[in-house]
């Protein structure tokens, strides 16, 4: 046994993690030693394929057993392998936010006397779904166990999933109108839900008894108990192979290889400095509406160490727009491992490259645990702030193909309810999934390619929404002309049209994930993605053309006159920015669902003429963007591109904004007019009351760059 193992040989769970800690913090190394690998590193990485084959076998089983489509379909999930005290070793691909949140699982479970209250043996299932714990929301449902060696505890085995049903008072377990946590459904923090390898029927009652469609639930639970004990088996045949000493030295040693990795990528690939940038978040809730501000100011220092700090973010409020900590460490660090560290070892390493600072009862860490954190807008905002910010560090550095525009924000529709023969159920459809792909400094974003949290992201066979949810498709297309404009466009998502079928007589429906402002930022010169909307149509005399047979709608079409407004009757209902509150529909009624634009980079008018030739082949942009946008002539009927007026146009355009121009003196004293004067509109006036009144570094800044009193408050 290695010596370090020696000395914790018999310290308890809490001990170990303290010490592990401490090293960490006194040597700013997780281990310091890196002997396996420098004494063999062939047997090094060879142990490390194996230990990562058993994790993306425990996600492709654990799909398998998952009667949701949301895991089935989406891919919703992810499995890890970790150390006694909690870090991460190696994770799956998928729901990449959780590289830390099973972690904190674990940590919290040893922070709390698990190992002498409650019991920790092996066949013990320990289950998961607090966000304040680990998780980003209660759909986030963890599972995991221990894995022992002769008695002794070397590591633990879990698995995570994304259930599309929780109890909430809204089906599909994110309520868009939930004001407090208990509104969001059923919460187990941290129960042990089996013992020797057997589940307790009572708990499995009381969630057949809390949830709206209790089989999703249940069977992800065994499809997480069967992908950890692949993990765990395999855990079980390495340790045969190379040795109990071996392996536990060697998974500290992938934790600090990974900590090295990421600190070299820092320094070799990003310019040192200061970067700012901010997104914003609405809330248009009917009890509660408002701004919220989502900034972030990222430090990169010239040693490969990051700082990211959200100073000036939004207040926690009567809401579900806001996050745990846990779950904005996820959403950081998803964006870190894919654009920045997609060739490292995927691990808790990367976590201490970094250091957040968050303030203490904002958006992103409530100052108790009854706010609600279903839809965490402002830190998923943050996150893209930070994006932004890292990728001007990209740009300095000359690295324009990591440079990236705001990712997509996304939305979906949620049900509940009975379906058509009778049945309760809940839930949601996940087709969000598929949004648009951001676009980059060198390249156009890719159409209906991922979501940021799940980069393996799908839409999912239309079928088989059809078979969990009582809607019915009349059509899914290309969101047209929804990225944002740029020299590269940001990549479109998708426009669904639902019908709701006959015999659905008691079916509610409603959205969530977006909000009344633009939710995606274009970056250097290029447009941002526009603002979701949803449309219901009611009392429609759908019945009587389907009967007839005649035209029905299946597509978008001229936003200002849509197919649903040109080919049926009945009363619309347009909802800018996405959110909607469930409320009940009948049969033959219309929905539309638009999801996930991403923002566009560099000047439209710069954009290859070429490409908007071909976007319009494809159906991806208009006529109308070509011109007014692009400045692009295009004949209508070819495609072909006139290359004089092209000229004509640019040129106009360009004379346009020299004209329309003002100095950058001139425009701030212009600003500073309308703040000092009081001509803040009110949602924007209440945002920035709530943080210059909590933020006092973010409010001297923002006084001095705007040459304010030191006492001003607008």
């Amino acid at each position: 046994m290695a010596g370090a193992e020696q000395s914790t040989a018999h310290a308890s769970l809490k001990e170990r993690l303290a010490e592990r800690e401490r090293i960490l913090r006194e040597t700013g190394c997780y281990e310091p030693e890196m002997k396996l690998k420098s004494e063999d590193p062939i047997k090094f990485e060879l142990m490390y394929t194996k230990v990562v084959q058993s994790v993306l076998n425990a996600r492709d089983v654990g799909k398998l057993v998952s009667a949701s489509p949301v895991v089935r379909e989406i891919g919703e999930s992810v499995f890890g392998l970790y150390t006694p005290e909690g870090d991460a070793i190696a994770l799956s691909p998928g729901l990449m936010i959780h590289v830390h949140t099973m972690s904190r699982m674990i940590k919290w479970m040893i922070e709390h006397d698990y190992e002498t209250d409650v019991g920790i043996r092996e066949g013990d299932y320990f289950f998961n779904n607090d966000p304040f714990i680990g998780g980003a929301h209660g759909p986030d449902q963890a599972i995991l166990t221990p894995i022992y060696h002769e008695g002794k505890l070397v590591g633990w085995a879990g698995g995570l999933t994304h259930v599309p049903e929780t109890g909430a008072v809204e089906p599909g377990g994110m309520p868009i109108s939930g004001a407090s946590r208990f509104a969001e459904g059923l919460f187990l923090p941290c129960v042990k839900i089996a013992e020797n390898e057997e589940l307790k029927k009572d708990l499995e009652i009381l969630v057949d008894r809390s949830v709206r469609t209790s089989v999703w639930w249940l069977l992800d639970n065994r499809a997480k108990i069967a992908g950890c004990r692949i993990i765990r088996d395999g855990v079980k045949r390495l340790m045969a192979d190379y040795g109990p000493g071996y392996y536990l030295q060697a998974v500290r040693e992938y934790v600090e290889d990974s900590l090295r990795a990421t600190r070299e990528k820092i320094r070799r690939t990003l310019f040192p400095g200061r970067y700012r940038d901010v997104f914003w978040r609405g809330v248009n809730m009917p009890h509660f509406e408002s701004l919220l501000h989502s900034p972030a100011e990222v430090t990169v220092s010239r040693d490969g160490h990051i700082s990211i700090d959200v100073e000036g973010v939004a207040a926690a409020g009567p809401h579900p727009f806001q996050a745990t900590l846990p779950a904005f460490e996820g959403i950081v660090f998803n964006g870190l491992v894919q654009y920045l560290l997609y060739d490292t070892r995927y691990n808790e390493g990367s976590f201490y490259a970094v250091d957040l600072k968050v303030p203490k009862g904002s958006a992103c860490d409530p100052p108790d645990i009854f706010h609600a954190t279903a839809l965490w807008g402002p830190a998923f905002a943050c996150g893209k702030a930070a994006g932004a910010a890292l990728s001007r560090a990209w740009y300095a550095a000359g690295y324009r193909e990591e440079c990236h525009a705001g990712p997509a924000m996304v939305n979906s529709y949620v049900a509940g309810g009975k379906d058509m023969y009778g049945r309760s159920f809940g839930g949601f459809n996940m087709e969000l999934t598929a949004c648009g792909m951001s676009a980059t400094g060198c390249m156009d974003g890719l159409d209906t390619a991922l979501a940021e949290f799940n980069a393996e992201g799908d839409m999912g066979d239309a079928e088989v929404w059809e078979q969990a949810l009582p809607p019915i498709y009349l059509g899914r297309s290309l969101h047209r002309d929804g990225g944002g404009f740029g020299r590269y466009r940001g990549g479109n998502g998708i426009y669904s049209l639902y019908m709701v079928p006959p015999g659905a007589d008691h079916l509610e429906m409603g959205s969530f994930g977006a909000a009344p402002i633009f939710p995606t930022q274009g970056m250097m010169g290029g447009y941002p993605a526009p603002c979701h909307y949803i449309s219901v149509m009611r009392n429609t005399n759908l019945k009587e053309l389907i009967e007839k047979r005649l035209p029905l709608p299946h597509r978008e079409g001229d936003p200002a006159h849509p197919e649903i407004e040109q080919l049926v009757q009945g009363k619309v209902e347009h909802v800018a920015g996405g959110n909607y509150v469930s409320r009940a529909i009948k049969p033959y009624d219309l929905y539309v669902q638009i999801n996930g634009d991403a923002g566009g980079f560099g000047d439209p008018i710069d954009r290859d003429p070429k490409l908007v030739a071909r976007d319009l082949r494809n159906g991806a942009t208009s006529l109308e963007t070509a011109r007014k946008i692009h400045c692009v002539a295009v004949d209508p009927e070819s495609f072909a591109i006139d290359v004089a007026e092209t000229t004509r146009l640019r040129q106009e355009r360009r004379e346009l904004r020299k004209r329309r121009g003002v100095p950058a003196r001139e425009y701030i004293a212009r600003e500073r007019e309308t703040i000092t004067g009081g001509q803040i509109p009110g949602p924007s006036l209440a945002m920035y009351r709530d943080v210059l009144s909590r933020n006092p570094r973010w409010t001297a800044e923002y006084r001095e760059f705007w040459g304010l009193p030191d006492d001003f408050m607008p």
